[in-house]
């Protein structure tokens, strides 16, 4: 009867570790990737990436100068003032308007069914660089048509659509192990060992949980860490989701270790008496 009981407290400790060790990586998924909120806080401070400002101004600085309107001439002349302009306007409230309405379209692409492109109308960041630089030529500049560019593909990602339905069930993972691991320590028959198996548990869950954290990124594709514009959006959500759950990891572990060195130590005292 006795070993009964142990098995089955031992199952509900095993549930107990695989859900602990889901717990703080699911939490942090939903906050940070599948909550919208979340995913801009995140991608808010790129806006004054380099790298990235240079793309899209460059991209407006092209289709500017792509135009047939305007004469070989005139371009010639126009593209040092535009090109003068353009990382000026970057600072702009504009610029930070244009990129939280992208970083929204590249949220939704991500959780959308397929691969999609990332498009933005550059309009208003045009108008404002050649409103700039008006009446520095002798013919008016014509505006571009379409000012629409696309700045990346959106990958399909099939795990991200998989993990929003989950998402909101991964708050409770962790009180759930701690339900499981009390209920097992209710079963057991031998209740000191298994308070100290519970403590190599938490352990378990918590090396599972920094060695997540520390090497997340070699569980992204290159193809993605690596991708022009996306590659830097991704890094940072790398390098934020190892600053958040590696410390919360550690706490986990050494959690872990108190109880394990607390049920030793009782088994300990139990086999003296």
């Amino acid at each position: 009867m006795s070993s009964a009981r142990d098995l089955l407290a031992a199952l509900l400790l095993t549930g107990a570790l695989l859900l602990g060790a889901l717990w703080l990586p699911g939490v942090w998924i939903d906050r940070n990737v599948v909550e919208q909120s979340g995913f801009l806080a995140i991608t808010e401070p790129l806006a004054a990436d380099e790298a990235i400002q240079r793309d899209i101004s460059d991209s407006a600085v092209e289709t500017v100068l792509d135009d047939d309107r305007i004469p070989g001439w005139a371009a010639d002349q126009l593209a040092p003032l535009i090109q003068d302009q353009a990382p000026r306007l970057t600072g702009t409230e504009m610029y930070a308007t244009l990129w939280d309405d992208t970083m929204q379209n590249l949220h939704d692409g991500l959780f959308s069914d397929g691969a999609s492109e990332l498009e933005v109308d550059l309009s208003p960041v045009i108008e404002e660089m050649l409103s700039a630089v008006d009446g520095s030529l002798p013919i008016q500049i014509p505006r571009p048509e379409n000012a629409t560019i696309t700045l990346a593909t959106i990958p399909d990602v099939p795990l991200l659509t998989t993990a929003q339905l989950v998402a909101p069930w991964f708050s409770w993972a962790g009180p759930a192990a701690l339900v499981l691991a009390a209920l097992a320590l209710l079963v057991a028959a031998h209740r000191r060992a298994l308070l100290a198996l519970a403590g190599v548990a938490g352990i378990i869950a918590g090396a599972l949980t920094c060695l997540l954290a520390g090497e997340i990124g070699a569980l992204v594709p290159n193809s993605i860490d690596q991708a022009a514009f996306l590659g830097p959006i991704v890094q940072a959500f790398e390098a934020q989701f190892a600053a958040d759950v590696m410390p919360q990891g550690v706490i986990v572990l050494g959690a872990g270790a108190l109880v394990a060195t607390v049920g030793l130590v009782l088994v300990g005292v139990h086999r003296r008496d």
